[in-house]
């Protein structure tokens, strides 16, 4: 009896600590609080009577986003426990945001008659996030955010297919002004610009965002053409009637802008990001050239064609362009690969736009150096260069322009910062056909880890060489492994009819402590033969599983016949699909000699479809194809080889193989996916061919789950 009252008394400190300390409510199966803790009456303000038999709503910020209150009520009336962030309002009218975690609640009977809510202040927290994503001139979103939220409200809104809108505004004769009246009178200007158009747009309809020093964006959702077109003229007359003074103007006595906008059918068009802010930016180049102070909302069919060859910042040919400029090889070459070392801290330290004008820099010094008709000049990402030199007579010119100039000017004066700053260049270079890329790209990781300048991919390296390379890599791997730093980049895959996106590939990386990220070239060999090879595979699927679980997209994922012939590897896949569902998730195997037990695969197969998960072969066709095998495993998808899809337009052997692969495929209700479609011509020959899906570089290279708009950690 003692024991028993000292349990009550206990009992009773808790709740009276829980009461005074923690941030809690209770409410019905309606949402009506039933209790609520003295902690978080003090910190809101109010009393108990006051909120008792209140909905819950009553504390809720009114310009809080109606899908994450619906996500809530979804997560918890299915018996699920709902982590989030709200934005509440204090008695006081004061705004707090809150880290909520509501959980059903039972009775004795099993039967749920509310929830429960634990809550932590995190409004310092939510302040440091805003400051971040605010320009500080304008107190508009800046270009960080406007990235995050371009790629991610693009992702969401190609779901639903419903139309995506982009504004560009550039203001007119902003740089003549400036350099005449000086940097703070232009500053001046800019802030009653961007006043004008918050007071004539609607902040929970139109998001706005200053981008550049003289141009603004908008993005809007589900309108059509002739909204956006009205939309463009009236900011055009609001900002030209505000009469804002411009003495430097040739079209009038005040500020006016010029607009370029389009409005994407997501259901039609297969565009990203890139793709869509380039053609806004096309149209707002053809408004300046037109006479400025006014609108082009356009979508020219000859723009999108050529959208998938151009990289956004640079307006270079980007990677799909060289691979598909490397699959027309028909003799040797040399690559070079160029890297811009500090890049990522440079960024961490100023920000995208100041990377970026790095980024356009460096791109006009290589263009200055370049005077070659036979050498191509390509951007691969913000970071990284690439040129293609196709005739050998100039291999010596460019590997002595290479020691002598490039790697030389490295350095240069930032006015605004008042320093100089350095870019080094880090080098991958390598001879070839085939797999030139990949070779140039193995060296250049190679550089990067050695701290060295560049390195040239050789061929015929003793075997002393190639132990201690291999040695190093694997160091390397181990030392990302232990940290962490495997990581999952996606790459899409899209229907060949729609064009539209239906599910990501996911592809290992690893990533440095310098924050480089090294692709599977230059580790995966060595991981292989690395004893807990298991522990990689592992590393790597729970991070997919992150990424599947936090976004409604189907994730493909591969898996050798070593981690299936491994029962420990299949019991941690099975534990994983009891955690997440298998719903889809696709698992794909890669088809060789080293398969010696196809009823090891027959198992796995057997096992994963009780989770709804689909299996697929890769590779396909690249010399070991075992049909009557393949049909033992229920395949859902087999993927065609890249080697045989890159030679499909220069080899009719090729083209008859693949004909009968597919005739095979159809027959035995299998999908069939086409992998390095590197360019619009292999595209058009892939869906001739009657193929389902497709993957590759001019659909999209492999990025980063953020990249793509997809939820991470």
């Amino acid at each position: 009896m003692i024991a028993l009252e000292n349990k009550f008394f206990l009992l009773q400190q808790q709740n009276e600590l829980l009461d005074k300390y923690v941030y809690t409510t209770t409410f019905d199966l309606h949402g009506n609080i039933i209790d609520i803790s003295q902690a978080y009456l003090d910190f809101m303000g109010y009393q108990k009577k006051d909120i008792i038999g209140k909905n819950h709503s009553i504390f809720r910020s009114y310009d809080l986003d109606t899908t994450v209150i619906n996500h809530l009520w979804e997560t918890i009336t299915n018996d699920k426990v709902w982590v989030g962030e709200l934005k509440n309002i204090k008695y006081s009218g004061e705004e707090y945001w809150i880290k909520a975690i509501i959980s059903p609640i039972y009775n004795k009977e099993n039967v749920k008659i509310g929830y429960f809510s634990i809550k932590q202040d995190i409004s310092e927290k939510k302040i440091f996030e805003e400051i971040s994503i605010e320009d500080p001139l304008t107190l508009m979103y800046n270009r960080r955010y406007f990235d995050k939220y371009f790629k991610q409200e693009l992702n969401r809104v190609s779901w639903k297919k419903e139309y995506f809108s982009l504004i560009l505004l550039g203001v007119d004769y902003y740089e003549d002004f400036k350099d005449i009246n000086g940097r703070l009178e232009a500053d001046r200007i800019i802030v009653q610009i961007s006043n004008v158009l918050r007071e004539a747009l609607n902040s929970k309809i139109h998001k706005i965002f200053k981008v550049t020093e003289l141009e603004f964006a908008i993005i809007l959702f589900n309108y059509d053409d002739s909204y956006i077109t009205d939309l463009c003229h009236t900011l055009l007359t609001k900002i030209e009637t505000s009469k804002i003074k411009n003495p430097q103007s040739t079209i009038s006595d005040n500020f006016t802008l010029s607009i370029g906008a389009v409005n994407i059918n997501t259901a039609t068009q297969n565009l990203y990001c890139n793709d869509i802010y380039n053609l806004a930016d096309i149209n707002l180049s053809k408004a300046k050239t037109e006479g400025r102070n006014c609108t082009i909302v356009e979508l020219d069919d000859a723009n999108i064609k050529e959208l998938k060859n151009i990289d956004i910042i640079t307006k270079l040919p980007n990677k799909g362009s060289l691979i598909h400029d490397i699959s027309t090889l028909h003799e040797e070459a040399m690559l070079i690969i160029l890297h811009i070392r500090q890049i990522s801290t440079l960024k961490n330290l100023y920000g995208f736009e100041f990377v970026s004008k790095i980024s356009t820099i460096k791109a006009q010094e290589l263009q200055n150096i370049i005077r070659d008709d036979e050498v191509s000049l390509y951007s691969l990402n913000i970071k990284e260069f690439a040129i293609l030199i196709t005739n050998k007579n100039l291999f010596e010119k460019y590997t002595l322009l290479l020691k002598h100039s490039i790697l030389v000017n490295n350095e240069f004066y930032v006015q605004n910062l008042h320093e100089h700053i350095s870019a080094d260049f880090t080098v991958g270079v390598s001879f070839g056909m085939g797999n030139i890329f990949n070779h140039a790209d193995l060296v250049l990781q190679e550089a990067i880890l050695s701290k060295i300048n560049y390195k040239v991919y050789k061929s015929n390296q003793s075997n002393l060489q190639l132990k201690e390379d291999n040695l190093k890599r694997l160091q390397v791997y181990k030392h990302a492994l232990h940290n962490g730093n495997i990581i999952p980049y996606f790459q899409p895959i899209v229907d060949t009819t729609t064009k539209q996106v239906v599910k990501y590939e996911a592809l290992a990386r690893l990533e440095t402590d310098d924050g480089e990220i090294i692709s599977p070239y230059y580790f995966l060999e060595s991981a292989k033969e690395d004893k807990p090879f298991e522990y990689f595979t592992r590393q790597m699927m729970q991070k997919v599983f992150n990424v599947f679980s936090k976004n409604n997209i189907e994730i493909s994922m591969n898996l050798s016949y070593e981690n299936i012939n491994s029962q420990t590897m299949v019991d941690y896949i099975k534990n994983r699909l009891e955690k997440y569902g298998g719903e889809g998730i696709t698992f794909e195997i890669l088809e060789t000699e080293d398969i010696k037990n196809y009823e090891v695969l027959e198992q796995f197969t057997l096992m994963i479809k009780q989770y709804g998960c689909k299996i697929s072969i890769d590779d396909f066709g690249s010399g070991y194809s075992n049909f009557t095998h393949i049909l033992r495993l229920n395949l859902d998808y087999i993927k065609l080889d890249g080697s045989l899809i890159q030679r499909l337009d220069n080899d009719e052997n090729v083209k008859h193989m693949i004909k009968g692969l597919l005739v095979y495929a159809k027959n035995t209700n299998i999908k069939t996916i086409a992998e390095f479609v590197s360019s619009k011509e292999l595209s058009i020959s892939v869906q001739e061919l009657g193929v389902d899906f497709m993957q590759g570089y001019y659909y999209g290279e492999p990025k980063a789950p953020q990249e793509y708009g997809l939820s991470y950690e």
